[in-house]
């Protein structure tokens, strides 16, 4: 019975250092992509006034909503930019490269879903839909160069930055009201960590500080192993661009 109960613990963690490892690959496949020069055209002839740097800008807001997803892969994550949106749909028409790039990247296909738009003009139910889009964001901080724009995530800033005609753009207000519920979030995590640390090592102050100060902030892909592993799921697209069939398909294709 004990070499039994051995063999399963051995295969658990072997299962555990697999997952991990893969999360470690997807996530660097992610971060050195290089986009196709035919998506950047098919985006300028859209948007002709946009310079090479409104380009580049565009490409690193997708890749950042690419992390978004493999951080929170069963979270159906609302598109906040509506140039990023456009890269989106030239990518995906290429349909063999993106499905090669979904399974490498995510394990599955990541599929395009309409929605409505959740701007400054919407409701407020529509700004609470997007706020996990703004938390996701924030936290790609920890896995990608220029996630913010002028301290704000780079999906939300990026339309009003490259001045595009009917772009998805935020006013100061809701933010601001983005920005402080993820505070409080963070926050209340914290607290949470801190409390059980001090609850497990009051007999050592010491490194009951070095512990609270270091947690979370992991560049490698451990802290999101588990979480991406516990399904697919679909995010959805926000804007009157998306159209049916042309957004690749209506749900997770695990």
């Amino acid at each position: 019975m004990f070499p039994i109960l051995l063999a399963i613990i051995a295969l658990g963690l072997a299962l555990l250092g697999w997952r991990v490892l893969r999360k470690r690959r997807q996530l660097r496949f992610l971060q050195q992509y290089r986009f196709d020069t035919p998506y950047r055209k098919a985006l300028w002839r859209d948007y002709p006034q946009l310079n090479n740097a409104s380009l580049a800008q565009a490409e690193e807001a997708l890749r950042q909503f690419f992390i978004m997803h493999w951080l929170a892969p069963g979270a159906q994550l609302q598109m906040p930019s509506r140039l990023a949106d456009a890269l989106w749909h030239a990518f995906i028409l290429d349909t063999r490269r993106y499905q090669q790039f979904c399974q490498q990247a995510f394990g599955h296909m990541f599929h395009h879903l309409p929605a409505q738009a959740s701007s400054g003009e919407g409701s407020q139910n529509q700004a609470a839909h997007m706020q996990p889009s703004w938390n996701a964001a924030m936290h790609t901080r920890r896995y990608m160069v220029g996630a913010l724009l002028g301290g704000i995530p780079l999906l939300f800033a990026l339309d009003a930055a490259a001045e595009i005609d009917g772009g998805w753009l935020y006013p100061p207000e809701l933010l601001g009201q983005w920005a402080a519920a993820f505070a409080q979030a963070s926050a209340g995590a914290s607290t949470s960590g801190d409390s059980t640390s001090s609850g497990t090592s009051s007999s050592d102050n010491s490194s009951h500080r070095d512990d609270s100060g270091s947690h979370g902030h992991s560049h490698d892909a451990d802290g999101a192993s588990s979480s991406a592993d516990s399904g697919s799921g679909a995010s959805s697209c926000s804007g009157s661009s998306c159209s049916g069939s042309s957004c690749g398909g209506g749900g997770s294709s695990d």
